[in-house]
């Protein structure tokens, strides 16, 4: 693997991290994703925006080579009200929203790297546990997910109508 730096994304990274997002249209890979949450750059754009400005909850990490961003994540930090306190035993979770890596750099680590890197980020911030959803049949991503320790805790069932 070549060098990699994995870091908090800043607004100098805006363009480089849409570009990699845009690759979501052509990712054979991702069409589970597509189908259900369909990419709009014009939606896309300013929420990348909106997650990078974002001081503590939502947070964009990226995965970079010599040639520029070829990964990242977005995670949400989330501290527990003081009524709901009472009902759960955990103070802040964090949810990892997406993880997306360039077609041309799968395979080399890269989704590990930043995962790990993730991982450690949001223990570091006091994050007690981190959840996500992984669709049916997206077995690389779920191997990757299993491989650094996140383990199955429920199946969700989703019923979709007709347009």
């Amino acid at each position: 693997m070549k060098k990699l730096i994995c870091r908090k994304a800043t607004l100098k990274d805006f363009e480089g991290i849409c570009q990699l997002r845009h690759q979501l249209l052509d990712d054979p890979e991702d069409r589970l994703t597509l189908e259900y949450a369909p990419y709009n750059e014009k939606n896309d754009r300013p929420w990348i925006q909106k997650c990078l400005r974002s001081r503590q909850r939502i947070v964009v990490l990226i995965a970079e080579d010599e040639e520029g961003i070829c990964a990242h994540s977005i995670v949400c930090i989330e501290k527990v009200s003081r009524k709901m306190q009472a009902y759960v035993t955990y103070r802040k979770k964090a949810r990892l929203v997406h993880l997306y890596v360039a077609v041309n750099k799968r395979h080399q680590g890269i989704g590990t790297a930043l995962l790990k890197y993730t991982l450690s980020y949001l223990k570091q911030k006091g994050a007690e546990f981190v959840d996500l959803e992984c669709y049916m049949h997206n077995d690389k991503a779920a191997a990757l997910y299993a491989k650094v320790g996140f383990k199955d805790v429920f199946v969700e069932k989703r019923f979709m109508f007709s347009k």
